[in-house]
């Protein structure tokens, strides 16, 4: 027999099997394997846009065909194939919802039949996503191998009791069934998910009217039948006078909605309680009554054309005798109604004089603006600040230099920076440094308002100030010698 393979060669075998692919020492469950044929020797899979030659096993083959051969392990690495598909989950926990559509991603891998299933995610759906199925080998019900035939467009399969449709595949998976023969359908269309249908749907506005007209009616007032009325009307009250078991009461009736409001007229030292409203803002029915199970309510309420002068209006059954209104009203029902409404109703009692406050002379503690305070007051409050003035004139600074009005020799010589604060009238000063006369410099005055003796006791204003003259400031008499530029300027601006 010729062999085109050199027969010196140690090692050489004339009865090596070249079609073998593994040489590993196979175990006796493999072997069990083998004999059920649960395990095929060679698969003959057709890959799209290759052409897979079949090997030769006599040794007579060409050389260039043996070298053209792949066993399985390479031929078949990395190809994987992919389907999609879904399985219906039900939600018996919620109420909104009875189930979900769970989507699949189904990885079969060719090389060892084994098979990965991924969860695709959804956002903000409340379920763990992710990993689905470990990869490995599923079996049927049968016992046979679950395998890629098996997987059929429209068609069901049984994964650890969930039935999972197929409803698409990807091209590589469609070419490689193509080419063993397998045809598969179109893609079909995936059931609607409520959820998604929830998620992506924007929910209608319905309006609550009930609701509206309960929120309405608490906070006082009715349902406005008109816009064109509440619009028209608005803040337009009719205020009655009225009495009601020798006590006084105003009677307020709101034309943008017709409601009703009922207050007492309180005084000073009545001995009564003062309540403030007798009757909250409401529509006052003409007949009162509460309404049995199964009955209406009122349905007649008072308008403006009902009112009538010295008329009794029932309020929920208390008579409530009207004396007369207010300007307004009377034109007003002159002008819509040609009635005549007569004015008032009721004088207010005597007022007590006030007592004249006497205001003791400053007693020196403190401020006077703050011991002022608490002669007008019973519990002392902080003088009130003219904030407009304190923003406007804030880090406004004015600077006189002065000299003492004496003729005390070591006195002479002596300076002052007399500072004015434009914010709140207030002066301070301090005392220049003069080398070798013995005196420290530093503040002289505490900041702080103080009174001008020359003009009836009168606090310091700007226009006290000028310079080449003289002011007496807490006893201390000052000669304004000069300024710096920014207080002549100023000066010169807003003091013309």
């Amino acid at each position: 027999m010729n062999s085109i393979y050199p027969t010196n060669l140690p090692g050489f075998v004339y009865y090596h099997d070249p079609t073998k692919q593994s040489y590993k020492k196979s175990s006796m469950a493999y072997q069990d394997r083998k004999n059920h044929g649960e395990i095929e020797e060679q698969k003959s899979y057709s890959l799209p846009g290759l052409q897979t030659p079949s090997p030769d096993s006599t040794l007579n083959q060409n050389f260039e065909n043996a070298k053209e051969y792949e066993p399985d392990y390479v031929k078949l690495d990395k190809k994987v194939l992919r389907y999609y598909g879904y399985f219906k989950e039900s939600i018996v926990e919620k109420e909104l919802e009875s189930g979900r559509i769970r989507l699949l991603v189904l990885y079969y891998y060719l090389i060892d039949d084994t098979i990965s299933i991924v969860d695709t995610r959804q956002e903000n759906s409340g379920i763990p996503q992710g990993g689905f199925l470990v990869r490995g080998r599923i079996y049927k019900d049968d016992g046979s191998l679950l395998r890629f035939p098996d997987f059929k467009i429209g068609g069901d399969i049984m994964i650890y009791s969930k039935v999972v449709r197929i409803y698409d595949a990807d091209k590589y998976t469609r070419d490689f069934c193509a080419a063993n023969g397998i045809i598969l359908g179109p893609k079909q269309d995936l059931p609607e998910d409520p959820f998604i249908k929830k998620m992506t749907t924007k929910p209608k506005l319905v309006k609550d009217n009930i609701m509206k007209e309960y929120l309405e009616y608490s906070m006082g007032g009715g349902k406005v039948k008109s816009a064109k009325q509440f619009l028209e009307n608005d803040r337009k009250v009719l205020r009655y006078y009225a009495k009601f078991e020798g006590l006084k009461y105003i009677i307020h009736y709101y034309l943008s909605d017709d409601t009703v409001e009922i207050r007492e007229v309180n005084y000073n030292n009545s001995g009564r309680d003062p309540f403030p409203l007798l009757l909250t803002r409401n529509k006052l029915p003409k007949k009162f009554f509460i309404p049995q199970p199964g009955e209406e309510g009122p349905t007649d309420f008072y308008k403006d054309s009902d009112i009538e002068p010295f008329m009794t209006l029932w309020a929920f059954n208390r008579p409530f005798q009207i004396l007369g209104c207010d300007e307004f009203t009377a034109d007003y029902y002159l002008k819509n109604y040609k009635r005549n409404f007569p004015l008032g109703g009721f004088e207010d009692p005597p007022q007590k004089e006030k007592g004249r406050i006497v205001i003791p002379p400053y007693n020196g503690f403190g401020s006077e603006e703050d011991s002022l305070g608490n002669c007008l007051r019973l519990v002392n409050q902080p003088p009130k600040k003219d904030y407009y003035k304190y923003i406007d004139n804030d880090k406004l600074i004015l600077r006189f230099l002065a000299r003492l009005n004496t003729k005390e020799l070591e006195d002479v010589d002596r300076r002052f920076l007399i500072s004015f604060f434009l914010a709140d009238d207030t002066i301070q000063v301090y005392e220049m440094k003069n080398r070798n006369s013995g005196i420290w410099e530093g503040k002289f005055l505490e900041r702080s308002k103080y009174k001008n003796v020359e003009n009836d006791m009168k606090q310091f204003t700007i226009s006290d100030f000028e310079i080449g003259k003289s002011m007496i400031i807490n006893t201390f008499s000052f000669y304004v010698i000069d300024a710096d530029e920014f207080t002549k300027k100023w000066l010169a601006e807003n003091l013309r």
